[in-house]
């Protein structure tokens, strides 16, 4: 997770669509505009910490809860995400994630549990 923070953050979109997982929906997009749309992305948005929750690995599936801190046009547009990884060969590749919004959040992060992202997907 830590490495596709970084690759968003400095616009490394050919790394980002290396790591999806081969099922991924957006693979199904054509190769060259995905990597533009990933690589420009740090054009929008200033990337100002990533703060990992929670973490757990089950063999070939994986799970990284984090919080982004992340601003657009002077907005704060940070979120926690619950990523889903899965292993193909020897690397872990993103699967989905299911996305809140820090408006959405609670004041203390520490409370925030996987189980509570997921029953809001």
């Amino acid at each position: 997770m830590r490495s596709r923070y970084a690759a968003f953050a400095l616009g490394l979109g050919p790394y980002l669509v290396h790591t999806l997982a081969a099922d991924h929906e957006d693979l199904a997009l054509p190769r060259a505009e995905l990597i533009r749309a990933l690589s420009e992305v740090r054009h929008r948005q200033r990337f100002m910490g990533l703060r990992i929750l929670h973490e757990a690995d089950a063999g070939a599936e994986g799970e990284v809860m984090f919080y982004a801190r992340i601003f657009e046009k002077g907005v704060d547009a940070s979120f926690v995400e619950l990523s889903r990884f899965v292993r193909e060969g020897i690397a872990w590749r993103y699967a989905s994630g299911i996305l809140v919004p820090k408006a959405d959040l609670p004041a203390d992060l520490e409370t925030l549990t996987p189980a509570d992202l997921r029953r809001r997907s």
